[in-house]
């Protein structure tokens, strides 16, 4: 399976595969860890993509029915293999900024 995340749905699945949230959640964590900004107008969007991909699910909960987002068993797969690949692909240039960064100390 071979699903093509961007890096905000890759955030969005990490942090929903550590527990499920409501999308107010995910947002001031999402902000807490990005230096750019993140809208309603982005975030929404992503989590739509990702449910229609069937990476997550939502479901109702609470009297006042927020919906609360989880990983399903494909999101899972799709976040470990978008994982490695992301991995593989900026090892070079995350072991090339740390050790030319150490060196000028």
């Amino acid at each position: 399976m071979s699903v093509d995340l961007g890096v905000l749905q890759m955030q969005i699945l990490w942090l929903l595969g550590k527990e499920p949230k409501h999308g107010y959640a995910l947002l001031k964590q999402l902000r807490a860890i990005k230096r750019a900004p993140l809208t309603q107008g982005a975030l929404y969007p992503a989590l739509a993509s990702l449910e229609r991909a069937r990476l997550v699910k939502a479901r109702k909960a609470g009297v006042r029915g927020k919906k609360v987002y989880e990983v399903t068993l494909k999101g899972r797969k799709a976040l470990n293999e978008a994982c490695g690949e992301f991995v593989t692909i900026f090892q070079g240039i995350f072991g090339d900024f740390y050790c030319t960064k150490c060196a000028k100390k």
